[in-house]
């Protein structure tokens, strides 16, 4: 078994992935549509990816996206939420 990725550096992950596409983490926060568990939980899956790297290429040359990649261990919290 592999460790666990970087808290902070997974966390900037989820925030970009999030960002692009187009879900406001906080505010489903502060709505309730997502617990502070399930947030923590998300984060959590984020560090056991084993494609942090791909993700960030995946990112830096995505703007906005209707879906994550099919990789995302966050994909369902993402589609779930929906765009903000």
């Amino acid at each position: 078994m592999r460790p666990m990725g970087d808290t902070r550096a997974h966390f900037w992950l989820m925030m970009r992935m999030s960002k692009t596409v187009g879900v406001d983490l906080g505010e489903a926060l502060r709505e309730g549509r997502l617990s502070a568990r399930s947030y923590a939980d998300a984060v959590t899956r984020c560090r056991g990816c084993d494609n942090a790297q791909g993700c960030a290429a995946w990112l830096d040359q995505t703007e906005t996206a209707a879906h994550t990649p099919v990789y995302c261990r966050n994909a369902d919290v993402f589609d779930g939420l929906g765009r903000a």
